[in-house]
C-alpha cells in the first residue's frame, strides 16, 4: 500500500447529522491519549461524532485536534509519582495497591460521568486503564465495545509475558501460563475498584478467576485493536484473527502545526545530529541522581543532545549550562525526531513507533510495565543494541550503549525499518478492521454530481 496521510487542513464542519456517536476512553498521560486523537480526527473526517474521555489535563490536545473532551475526574499525575516512588524501591505490590485504593476512590465519580459521556453512544473504545471502564459502560448501554491496546496482552505461545521478565527464554507453554498467571494476579489487586463499579452500574459481579476466564462472559467475542506495528511484534497464529487486529500505531503529527522555538533551531543547525534523550512522564525516587547519570553518559559520548525535559524524571536537568546541550519541555516527536539521531528513551510505546517510524537506532531504559517488553523487543530485532537494567545503570554503561547504538549495522537495520512502519497505515487498518466487524456505519455516499 502506498503512503497516504491524512491532510493538514482542518476537519470538516460540524455537521447536524452525524453517523454514529463514538466515545473513547483514555485515562493515563498524554501518551496515552495522543494516539486516539489521530484515530478520532480520521473518524470525524468519516462523520462520526467523536468524544474522548480523558483528564481534563488533555484539553489542549484533545481540543486542539478538533475533537470533543469529557474531562473524568482523576489526578493520574499524583498517582504516577507515587507509583515511581514505590518502583523505585522495588514493591510492584505496593504499586498495584496504589493504583487500586485510588481507582476505587474515583469510580462512584467515574461511573456517573462515563453514564453522562455515552448518553446516545452506539460505540465505545477503551484502553488501558479505562478498559474495564469502558466495558462495562458498554454493557450497560448494551452497545459494543472495543479494546484498544499498545502492547501484546492475549495470551500466545510465542510472545513472552510482560512478567516477570520478558528477556528469560522459554518455552510457549510457559509463555502462555505466566501470561495467564500475570493475568490472574491483576485481578486480584484491580477486582475491588472493578467491583465497586460495576454494583453502581447494577451489573452481576465478575467470578474470582476474572474477565479474561474462558467461563466469563465479559470478555467473550470482545473486539481487540492492538495499535502497535506487525514490523516490530507480528501478530502470532494464535491470536483468534476474527476478533483481533494488529493495526500499525496511529500518528497524530503536528510537524505543520508546531514552530520551534529559534534555539532550538540554531542548536540543530550549529553542528551535527544530536541525541533525543527524554523520558516522558516518567518519575523515579531520586531524579537528582539519575540526571547526573544521564549528564555524565552523555559527556563521555563526547555527543551534542537535545534532553526533553517534561514534567517528569529529567526535570532536575534544568539551568545547566553547556554548549553542547539544549533542553526543552517537549516538541512533537513527528518534527523533532527526523533530525536527531539516535533516541534514548523509557521504551513507552508511542515513542518507540515515532522512533521506529523515521529509522532512528534507539537505547531504552525501561521503568515499568510494558517498556520491558520494548526494550526487549527491539534488541531482538536489532535496533536496540542492549538490554538495560534502569538499577543497576552506571554513566559508563549507559555511554556504552549510545556508542554500540551508533555501529553501522545497528543504524542499518533502523533505517531499513523506518518506511516498512510509514507505509503501514495503522489508522486506516484500524477502522477497516472496525468495518469489517460490522461495528462502524459506513460513510454516506457521495450525491453524483448533476
Amino acid at each position: 500500500m502506498g503512503k497516504r496521510s491524512l491532510p493538514r487542513s482542518p476537519l470538516p464542519e460540524p455537521k447536524s447529522i452525524f453517523l454514529m456517536k463514538i466515545v473513547i476512553f483514555t485515562i493515563g498521560t498524554q501518551g496515552d491519549a495522543r494516539p486516539f486523537v489521530a484515530l478520532g480526527r480520521r473518524l470525524s473526517a468519516l462523520g462520526h461524532d467523536i468524544h474522548i474521555v480523558t483528564s481534563a489535563r488533555h484539553r489542549p490536545l484533545i481540543v486542539g485536534g478538533g475533537l470533543n473532551l469529557i474531562p473524568i475526574e482523576s489526578d493520574f499525575a499524583d498517582l504516577m509519582a507515587k507509583e515511581h516512588a514505590a518502583m523505585d524501591n522495588g514493591n510492584q505490590l505496593r504499586i498495584g495497591r496504589q493504583m487500586a485504593r485510588a481507582l476505587c476512590d474515583w469510580m462512584p465519580l467515574w461511573v456517573k460521568q462515563a453514564l453522562a459521556a455515552t448518553e446516545g453512544a452506539e460505540l465505545v473504545i477503551g484502553s488501558g486503564s479505562a478498559t474495564a471502564l469502558g466495558a462495562s459502560i458498554a454493557e450497560k448501554r448494551n452497545i459494543p465495545f472495543v479494546q484498544a491496546q499498545f502492547m501484546p496482552m492475549t495470551p500466545s505461545r510465542h510472545i513472552p509475558p510482560l512478567w516477570p521478565n520478558p528477556n528469560l527464554p522459554l518455552p510457549g507453554i510457559a509463555n502462555l501460563l505466566l501470561t495467564h498467571l500475570a493475568r490472574f494476579l491483576i485481578w486480584q489487586l484491580m477486582s475491588a475498584p472493578v467491583s465497586i463499579m460495576r454494583r453502581d452500574l447494577d451489573l452481576a459481579p465478575i467470578g474470582w478467576r476474572g474477565p479474561w476466564s474462558r467461563r466469563s462472559k465479559h470478555t467473550r467475542n470482545q473486539y481487540l485493536l492492538y495499535a502497535f506495528s506487525r514490523h516490530l511484534q507480528p501478530q502470532p497464529d494464535d491470536w483468534p484473527s476474527d476478533r483481533i487486529a494488529v493495526t500499525g500505531s496511529w500518528f497524530y503529527d503536528q510537524t505543520e502545526e508546531w514552530t520551534p522555538p529559534p534555539a532550538l533551531t540554531q542548536f540543530l543547525e550549529a553542528g551535527s545530529k544530536p541525541l533525543y534523550i527524554g523520558f516522558g512522564s516518567m518519575m523515579c525516587g531520586n531524579p537528582e541522581a539519575f540526571t547526573r547519570m544521564i549528564l555524565d553518559a552523555v559527556r563521555q559520548t563526547g555527543r551534542r543532545a537535545i534532553i526533553a525535559t517534561g514534567w517528569g524524571a529529567l526535570r532536575a536537568l534544568r539551568g545547566q549550562k553547556d554548549d553542547s546541550l539544549f533542553f526543552i519541555e517537549n516538541a512533537p516527536h513527528d518534527w523533532l525526531f527526523p533530525r536527531v539521531a539516535m533516541a534514548v528513551h523509557h521504551g513507552g510505546a508511542g515513542t518507540v513507533a515515532a522512533a521506529s517510524r523515521v529509522g532512528l537506532p534507539q537505547v531504552i531504559i525501561p521503568f515499568l510495565a510494558d517498556q520491558f517488553y520494548w526494550s526487549w523487543r527491539l534488541n531482538t530485532i536489532g535496533i536496540t543494541p542492549m538490554i538495560l537494567n534502569r538499577r543497576r545503570l552506571t554513566a559508563e554503561k549507559l555511554a556504552h550503549a549510545i556508542n554500540k547504538a551508533c555501529a553501522r549495522s545497528v543504524s542499518e537495520k533502523a533505517r531499513l525499518l523506518a518506511p516498512l512502519i510509514e507505509d503501514e497505515e495503522g489508522i486506516g487498518r484500524a477502522i477497516a478492521a472496525l468495518t469489517h466487524w460490522g461495528l462502524l456505519k459506513p460513510p454516506i455516499p457521495a450525491e453524483p454530481a448533476v
